[in-house]
Formats: structure tokens, C-alpha cells, sequence
């Protein structure tokens, strides 16, 4: 049996490899932790999934599994969000981004957004997610008045224009804070996915199935959408 890894950009800059019989899928959408359930997978591990231009990951899917005796897992990112909410009902969440989450220091789901390339350039981050930027400036060397000011431009700039290069154009000290910054840049969604692999690569319990899922018409919907038609995506933002 394997662990199906929903994942693509939190990828970059972890330094891990996947663990024996972890399968790497692409960020998943809606119906797609639904749709591997026929597999019997050992364990689901959610990182990356869409917003905006696809469906998004249900939780009743989550739930679907769950119930299934699937466990499910996630981290860094979408996957870290699903997990702070679905944690009373069994999902294990995993890093410093679930936890954070938790504690509600991150309210904001555009908070893990970052624009990336297609699945043909391995889904490369193409700008710096918040909860990377807000982990860097929290670490550096910067005066609290540099530090207060840089923040709120990462807060207030919308998730595809949030770039290193135009966080600091926008700050009247941005090329001294630069050399501060440079040292600490390494992404905390990258962190975490290292320390959910290295979760896979440990025992993992399943879940005892329930009935912790009731049945709607909307959920069967989305059941026979997969059995007739996958859907597909080509482009995605988290």
C-alpha cells in the first residue's frame, strides 16, 4: 500500500527525499482525495491543492477518508489549513504552519498563496508566499521600524505580485535591508514539508472508520463527477 503526497511548489527547498512507498501527486482539487480512496491508500499527505481557478479540496473529502480508516495528513500549506480545522475530527497536521493555525496567528487562507509554474517546470514558485515572508522578517536583524513597515507591505501586496524584489522596491530602505534579509530566506512551507516527510517515514496509525460523515447530495454529486469525468487543471496558485 502506498501514501499518496499531494504536493508541488512547498516542494522547493526542501532537502528530503520522499520516502519508500510515498506516491507524488500534483497540487490536489476537489474530487481528487475522493477519487485515490478506491485504492486503499495507507495514508493521504495534503501540501499543495488550488484556489480560485479550480475547486478547492472539500473537507468532506477528508472526512470521506477518515471514515474510510484512511489517515490523512497535512502540512505547510492547504494542507496545514485542513488540518487546523479538521484535527477534532482526526486529521494529524504536521509543522510550524499547522501549529500556527491552531494557535490562530495565521487567519488568513491567502496567507500560504503563492502564484507557480505549470506541472512541465515542477510547479516552481513564482513569488513568496506570506507565511514565508512573515517567518523571514521574524528572523532577520532589522530595526522594529523596518521590520513594522516591511511587514505590512507583505500583508497588504496581493499574493501574485509578492515578490522579494517588490516587497523591498516598495520600502524606502529596502536595498540596506536587503544583505539582513538575504541570510533568513528559506521557506517555512519547505520546512514543513521536510518534517512531514520524515512523518511518512514513520509508523502511521489509521483511523478507526465512523459514521462521522453524513451523506448530502452534494457530496454524491462530486463522487459520480469522478467516476465519469476527473477533473483536470492546468494551472493553479498554491
Amino acid at each position: 500500500m502506498v501514501i499518496m503526497l499531494f504536493a508541488g511548489p512547498s516542494l522547493h527547498g526542501a532537502t528530503l527525499a520522499l520516502p519508500p512507498g510515498v506516491e507524488l501527486r500534483p497540487p490536489a482539487i476537489a474530487g481528487d482525495l475522493a477519487g485515490v480512496l478506491a485504492a486503499r491508500p495507507a495514508a493521504i499527505a495534503l501540501v499543495d491543492g488550488l484556489f480560485g481557478v479550480a475547486p478547492s479540496v472539500w473537507h468532506k473529502e477528508i472526512l470521506a477518508a477518515l471514515d474510510q480508516g484512511v489517515a490523512v495528513l497535512g502540512a505547510a500549506s492547504l494542507g496545514a489549513l485542513r488540518a487546523a480545522e479538521l484535527a477534532p475530527f482526526g486529521m494529524e497536521g504536521v509543522g510550524a504552519v499547522f501549529a500556527a493555525c491552531c494557535a490562530g496567528r495565521i487567519i488568513r487562507d491567502d496567507a500560504v498563496l503563492v502564484s507557480h509554474a505549470p506541472a512541465a517546470l515542477r510547479y516552481r514558485p513564482l513569488g513568496v508566499a506570506l507565511v514565508d515572508a512573515e517567518d523571514t522578517i521574524a528572523r532577520a536583524a532589522l530595526p522594529l521600524e523596518a521590520r513594522s513597515g516591511l511587514l505590512q507591505i507583505a500583508r497588504r501586496m496581493p499574493y501574485r505580485q509578492r515578490t522579494w524584489p517588490a516587497m523591498l522596491a516598495a520600502h524606502p530602505l529596502g536595498r540596506q535591508l536587503e544583505p539582513k534579509l538575504a541570510p533568513h530566506m528559506a521557506s517555512r512551507k519547505a520546512m514543513d514539508v521536510d518534517l512531514l516527510l520524515q512523518r511518512l517515514g514513520r509508523p502511521i496509525i489509521a483511523p478507526g472508520a465512523g459514521k462521522r460523515l453524513p451523506p448530502t447530495g452534494y457530496f454524491t454529486s462530486l463522487l459520480r463527477h469522478i467516476r465519469q469525468a476527473p477533473m483536470v487543471c492546468q494551472k493553479s496558485d498554491i
